[in-house]
């Protein structure tokens, strides 16, 4: 519990807390921040509350030493800061619960994870006009390699957005923007690593169709991705260029560019994207006309 006046991470606490971080919701992208935030050091264990409908997901290595509560009334009560990380369904049950009693998050500041949610429908969920700061994270947070868009509304205060900003920069890559980005934002970095892992599984079942082992090309696929995206990010080329420099005229890279290309590979890309984006747009228009 922290004390009033105490200064944490430079930020002047001015209450008390019963605890830093409340999650509502504890599924991947939730464990993924839990799992980050105790890795950085900047949070405690001890500091963060976790309520999951599903009671199974305490069971996880993530969530040791974390405190854990029977509702999200009793995890949300008097915290920091309340981390929505439900299903986007479920976003608007959980902030009804809440709102029957606004002294529960009389000082918190939110931070929302639910993807397509957007923050004034958090708001009109909770009857309250609340401090939001909302991001679109991604998955390989849990392993420090995240990437996170981010933005807030009027109502938070510069030095909490500024504390958030630097507890995600220790585990992702952290861009700002404004909140009518955030959809499209989401085909980008928040279910991209689908993508990825759609063209890793490719690549290997290609491997083992001309009869290379799992264990002889998996590991050079992925040293292959890994060292070229270093190559994009210490190259002071465009990327059409390093596409060249590996694609000889009649060479072996050149032809299989050739088939990509005659499958509009990169319209299958574009076309993905758009897709995910306007799912979630959907998402957003599904959830506006049910509130």
């Amino acid at each position: 519990m922290h004390q009033n006046n105490d200064k944490i991470n430079n930020i002047e606490i001015g209450k008390t807390y019963l605890h830093r971080f409340a999650f509502l919701g504890g599924g991947n992208m939730g464990g993924a921040m839990i799992n980050g935030f105790i890795n950085s050091g900047i949070v405690k264990p001890s500091e963060i509350i976790v309520y999951d409908i599903d009671s199974s997901k305490y069971d996880s290595y993530i969530m040791s030493g974390v405190h854990t509560a029977d509702n999200a009334v009793s995890a949300a009560r008097g915290a920091e800061y309340t981390v929505i990380a439900t299903k986007p369904s479920c976003v608007a049950t959980s902030m009804r619960e809440l709102s029957a009693d606004k002294s529960i998050f009389e000082n918190t500041t939110f931070i929302s994870i639910a993807a397509a949610v957007p923050m004034s429908f958090i708001c009109e969920s909770l009857d309250s006009e609340v401090p939001i700061i909302r991001t679109m994270p991604s998955t390989p947070m849990l392993i420090g390699q995240g990437a996170i868009a981010i933005c807030r509304n009027s109502l938070v205060k510069k030095e909490s957005f500024e504390f958030v900003c630097n507890l995600f920069s220790a585990l992702a890559e952290i861009s700002i923007m404004e909140e009518d980005g955030l959809n499209s934002i989401i085909s980008v970095n928040g279910s991209s690593p689908a993508y990825v892992y759609l063209f890793v599984k490719a690549m290997l079942d290609g491997a083992l169709e001309q009869g290379i082992t799992r264990e002889q090309a998996l590991p050079l696929i992925l040293k292959t991705i890994e060292g070229s995206v270093g190559m994009i990010r210490q190259s002071d080329v465009e990327i059409e260029e390093l596409i060249r420099r590996v694609a000889s005229p009649n060479g072996t890279t050149l032809a299989a560019l050739d088939s990509f290309r005659r499958e509009d590979f990169e319209g299958i890309i574009k076309r993905a994207m758009n897709a995910c984006t306007q799912r979630a747009n959907e998402i957003s228009n599904e959830l506006i006309q049910s509130n």
